[in-house]
């Protein structure tokens, strides 16, 4: 009986860290596009969903260094700051979809040259984040994780 409990707790624990991953993917994103729309109230709002979600999700191996890069973005008041952080939450970000095999689609590692900063997208065509309007087709895939 006990092992019983055991795996189904960890069944449980295992499709529930499944699920934070996919939401925090796309509460990522939903920053993510905010950024390139030059929109730093969308992006605020975005940003808070992503740190509550993050704060809230159950331990995995990058939760502690992630949660620090978006306290970090979670605090900043404009979309200068906001893009300026931007690049340590994506850092952490692929490393949890690069080891996870619980996201539901092909996930593009994207690179800016010009800030040497990276982000992530759920499209193969650029929108960069850090530059908006722009500049917004500045960059080039740097890996895929399908």
């Amino acid at each position: 009986m006990k092992k019983l409990v055991f795996i189904w707790v960890m069944l449980f624990s295992f499709s529930a860290f499944a699920q934070n991953t996919n939401d925090l993917f796309n509460n990522y994103i939903n920053v993510k596009n905010a950024l390139v729309n030059s929109d730093s109230k969308t992006a605020s709002q975005a940003i808070e969903t992503f740190y509550q979600s993050l704060k809230s999700a159950q331990n995995f191996a990058q939760k502690d260094e992630l949660l620090r890069a978006a306290e970090k973005l979670n605090k900043a008041n404009n979309l200068e700051k906001q893009r300026a952080s931007f690049n340590d939450v994506s850092t952490q970000m692929w490393k949890l979809v690069k080891g996870s095999d619980k996201v539901s689609q092909t996930v593009y590692y994207q690179y800016c040259p010009m800030k040497k900063a990276y982000w992530l997208s759920k499209e193969k065509d650029i929108k960069n984040p850090y530059y908006g309007s722009s500049m917004l087709t500045c960059g080039k895939i740097a890996e895929t994780k399908k």
